[in-house]
């Protein structure tokens, strides 16, 4: 039975509650996602997040196609919204286009297990943007 209860006790220390995961609402951070589209061309999409001084960050989402060859952006679209985290290890957000058309939707899930890991499971709404894969968190510095 001591041991059931040590293995418990263990086992809950290892998991990460929601004020151990990065980042916290007094930092930025960016996260970048892309996908294949087509021959040559990938479609990406970039947040880039700043505190507010409430719990939530102001962001700005950039999503298009680029080539892989040389880089070159061949569609893009801006917009800017707000993201916050929920429930589950992770957070996301929404936004809408330049010229107020409706945007879309993000999210990027953490793991309990490994709240230090900043390659990340995300998906986008927004047809502009990437559907889904493993992006990169990072302070966007």
């Amino acid at each position: 039975m001591r041991t059931l209860i040590l293995a418990a006790a263990l086992a809950a220390s290892a998991v990460a509650t929601a004020d151990e995961f990065w980042p916290d609402y007094s930092s930025g951070w960016q996260f970048a996602l892309s996908e294949s589209a087509g021959p040559g061309r990938e479609r990406y999409g970039v947040v880039d997040a700043e505190p507010t001084g409430r719990a939530e960050w102001r962001v700005r989402v950039e999503c298009g196609v680029r080539s892989t060859r040389d880089g070159q952006v061949l569609s893009r679209a801006v917009g800017t919204g707000s993201s916050g985290r929920g429930a589950s290890p992770g957070f996301g957000g929404q936004w809408d286009w330049e010229g107020g058309q409706k945007g879309g939707s993000f999210v990027v899930t953490q793991y309990r297990r490994a709240p230090e890991r900043l390659d990340l499971p995300g998906e986008f709404t927004a047809p502009e943007c990437p559907q889904r894969g493993t992006g990169a968190l990072s302070s966007g510095d």
